[in-house]
């Protein structure tokens, strides 16, 4: 634990042992707070990138965003605007009206996940139908979608990383996806374990994902992933769920349009994207990969197949 957990859980008990109303600031049943959110706080390191992050929110976002978007008191927000600029973590910290639920708050506003393209290797976390396989009951003899291949032997091997850091989570039985180790193996996409499921009802399917993604989370440490799913099961939802619960697991959320249409709060937080050049270029922007890199997959990916100009990718690349 950080001296600034250590102290602000000495704090809390001596001010609510006087009946300080600033203890009580930030009550456990707050929407958004669990109890630990409201009375500690785990501080990044000092320079780091979660620890920029969350100085950039405390500098430059405005008073609307950091009491309504970022959930913090009216009181709380005007005195980090009072107390601008604000160098350090630990500066951030002794602003008055400033505890470990405002700091924590602080923290899930900042959006850290981009941070994991430099601490270590990047994992991936992926389903199988129409995300890798082309077709809910995908037909083996039909190549993978143009770009997965590159671009997930990209994450898989980024950052000095050996292959080994590729899970499959599908919610198909064992016996429906014998033959997926061959078919991956033949068509050049990263091998990895397959997690399978017991039935392909949404509300058995969603609950079942999350699990197997957060037993994949208890064998990797602290690992951060790029997961990808699509718009034709409830990979939006599992991939909510798993930002709601764990955003420090995930890198960015991809979401592969193979639907007609898709409602905006499916997605929300979430990246919507209608191929893997679009993946490679939204990874590119979030810092996970470079440039070079990701226009790397989309070439790989108009070379099996995808109608993609140069300009294209240019553009891609290029806007916001």
């Amino acid at each position: 634990m950080s001296l600034f957990s250590v102290r602000r859980l000495f704090s809390a008990f001596v001010l609510g042992s006087l009946g300080c109303a600033a203890a009580c600031a930030a009550p456990a049943d707050e929407p958004g707070q669990s109890e630990d959110d409201a009375t500690s706080f785990r501080a990044p390191a000092e320079g780091s990138c979660e620890a920029k992050a969350m100085l950039k929110v405390a500098n430059e976002a405005t008073l609307a965003a950091l009491d309504d978007e970022a959930k913090l008191t009216r009181a709380a927000a005007a005195s980090i605007l009072a107390a601008r600029p604000i160098r350090t973590v630990a500066a951030l910290d002794a602003v008055s009206q400033i505890g470990p639920a405002a700091l924590n708050a602080i923290l899930k506003f900042a959006d850290v996940r981009s941070c994991a393209s430099s601490q270590g290797e990047i994992g991936i976390i992926s389903d199988l139908d129409d995300t890798v396989i082309p077709g809910a009951k995908p037909d083996l003899s039909i190549a993978p979608f143009p770009g997965v291949k590159a671009l997930y032997h990209l994450l898989d091997e980024r950052n000095g990383g050996k292959p080994g850091d590729v899970f499959y989570v599908t919610a198909r039985t064992p016996e429906k996806v014998k033959d997926v180790p061959a078919y991956l193996a033949t068509h050049g996409v990263p091998s990895g374990t397959i997690e399978t499921g017991t039935s392909g009802a949404p509300f058995i399917a969603r609950p079942e994902k999350v699990r197997d993604m957060e037993s994949i989370f208890a064998r990797t440490g602290t690992q951060r992933f790029v997961f990808f799913g699509d718009t034709s099961h409830v990979d939006p939802e599992v991939q909510r769920d798993i930002l709601a619960k764990h955003p420090e697991r995930m890198i960015a959320g991809i979401i592969h349009k193979v639907t007609a249409t898709v409602a905006p709060h499916r997605v929300e937080g979430l990246h919507l994207v209608n191929d893997y050049a679009e993946a490679s270029a939204v990874l590119f922007k979030l810092g996970a990969i470079t440039r070079a890199e990701a226009l790397g997959v989309m070439k790989a990916a108009r070379d099996e197949g995808l109608a993609i100009t140069d300009k294209r990718m240019t553009d891609l690349l290029a806007s916001p």
